[in-house]
């Protein structure tokens, strides 16, 4: 995803998501607890490799679960995703 462009800036659908977290003063750990995945799994998604996901249908899941938990559209999140 690296220079993808999310909502008319160069953010990229992971730094939205760590930043949405961070604004709600919430750990990597807060975050993996309540969405049930393990926090290594957050913070790649974090940081845009979805490598970790087990394929781009969980990729996509675990997107909107977090987008959820941070009060974001996960329908916008997801339509980013290559």
């Amino acid at each position: 995803m690296g220079d993808r462009l999310w909502n008319g800036t160069d953010v990229t659908v992971g730094e939205t998501l760590r930043e949405a977290r961070l604004r709600r003063g919430l750990t990597l750990a807060d975050v993996a607890d309540r969405v049930k995945l393990r926090e290594t799994i957050v913070a790649a998604i974090e940081s845009d490799d979805l490598s970790l996901c087990g394929g781009h249908a969980y990729a996509r899941g675990h997107i909107r679960a977090l987008a959820v938990v941070l009060d974001l559209d996960g329908e916008v999140l997801v339509s980013e995703l290559p």
